[in-house]
């Protein structure tokens, strides 16, 4: 089985979660405050790597239609630019309302103020990371790049955190 690493790309933060290696659990990891693309690259590699993930999952901001929008095309580049980065697979997961869902259970957990703000993001990027592992393995949606497929290596290119 793999490990999966989640990513909930923000604007100024970024949540993470890993799940066990048999896919049953998702599990909050500290949130990142982001300083530019470069350094969410950076950070998501050395995560994976001290998690020892086998792939990572990002969540795809799309309209609640299901339709694109800018943040959507937005964050597919940054997708690339991870999975080029990383060598790993990497799946794009539609993260509608995971913010709205992890409020809700945090709020039900008993948390407020800065407690709920805090874990807000990792909450997020474990509900996404939830949906993706209940989703059947041939609906998982596998980002494809010609150059990630053809070499599975990391690029030590990466600046430092």
């Amino acid at each position: 089985m793999v490990k999966y690493l989640a990513a909930d790309y923000g604007e100024k933060r970024c949540g993470f979660a890993v799940s066990d290696t048999e896919g049953r659990g998702a599990f909050p990891r500290p949130a990142l405050a982001v300083r530019g693309r470069k350094h969410f690259l950076a950070a998501t590699a050395a995560l994976a790597l001290e998690e020892n993930a086998g792939a990572v999952v990002l969540g795809l901001p799309l309209r609640l239609d299901g339709g694109e929008n800018p943040a959507s095309a937005r964050l597919r580049v940054i997708a690339a630019s991870l999975a080029r980065c990383i060598g790993l697979p990497l799946y794009l997961m539609p993260e509608a309302l995971s913010s709205r869902e992890a409020e809700e259970r945090l709020r039900e957990a008993g948390k407020k103020g800065k407690k709920l703000k805090d874990a807000l993001d990792g909450a997020a990027a474990a509900a996404i990371l939830e949906s993706f592992l209940n989703l059947p393995e041939d609906r998982r949606r596998l980002l494809m790049l010609p150059e990630a497929e053809a070499r599975r290596e990391c690029v030590h290119i990466l600046p430092r955190l």
